[in-house]
């Protein structure tokens, strides 16, 4: 659960808009159990253990978590430095993700906050500021027509890591790709999160296939895979 998004006007450009009541302290509060719980294990079959592992294997002293949530994944990542050496930005479209994950990682790490739409890039003042940033469960609720409509999401990656730094994520695939085998459940909620009323989910063309031709416009070293409904990804060594 990161950001809620409508289309721009010109359908050339892609732009994402906030939704405070979707995104509300009282949502972010419950994201472990709704989201983490039982949309990853029941609906997506994402395994937890492992995307914790992502984050204990990459992460780093400066890093940026984009559409941080409730900050679940951090808050039980092993610091990577003391408190006051552990530096976090988090961005987010939505103002509620930003204040609940900063005070959860308030004893953590130093923290700030930076609230941005992820597809405008290159995002404000953090060019090559990071070596690692993760972006989990975001795309899938970002528009554009499939992962090349998202394209600002990456290059905004792409700018900001270093050039030794690592990036991640993880995204929920659309129910058209014929790559992926969603169980029932995860075909019943993707087809309620993308109806026009409501749009929490915009992955209708998002799909396996062309995430990493996508990936590979802005990085010299890709990795993706799936994992129940989910795409995974690992990238480095961002073209400049």
């Amino acid at each position: 659960m990161s950001e809620n998004t409508i289309p721009h006007t010109d359908k050339t450009q892609w732009v994402s808009s906030t939704d405070s009541k979707l995104y509300s302290l009282k949502n972010m509060g419950r994201y472990s159990q709704l989201i983490g719980n039982l949309s990853h294990r029941k609906a997506w079959l994402l395994d937890n253990e492992k995307l914790k592992a992502l984050y204990n294997e990459n992460v780093s002293s400066r890093h940026l978590e984009v559409g941080p949530a409730n900050a679940e994944m951090l808050s039980n990542t092993t610091p990577p430095a003391s408190p006051d050496e552990w530096r976090i930005h988090l961005m987010d479209i939505n103002h509620n993700p930003l204040v609940f994950a900063k005070e959860v990682l308030s004893d953590r790490a130093i923290v700030e906050p930076v609230q941005h739409d992820v597809l405008v890039a290159p995002w404000p003042n953090l060019s090559r500021t990071f070596d690692s940033i993760a972006m989990g469960n975001v795309l899938h609720c970002l528009p554009g027509d499939g992962f090349p409509g998202k394209d600002g999401a990456f290059a905004g990656i792409a700018d900001a890591l270093t050039d030794d730094g690592v990036a991640w994520g993880y995204t929920v695939l659309g129910l058209e790709d014929p790559d992926v085998e969603h169980n029932f459940l995860a075909r019943t909620l993707i087809r309620a999160y993308n109806k026009p009323n409501r749009k929490f989910f915009q992955n209708t063309g998002d799909r396996l296939a062309d995430l990493e031709p996508q990936l590979k416009q802005h990085f010299d070293d890709v990795t993706v895979w799936s994992m129940g409904s989910a795409a995974l990804f690992i990238v480095k060594k961002p073209k400049r």
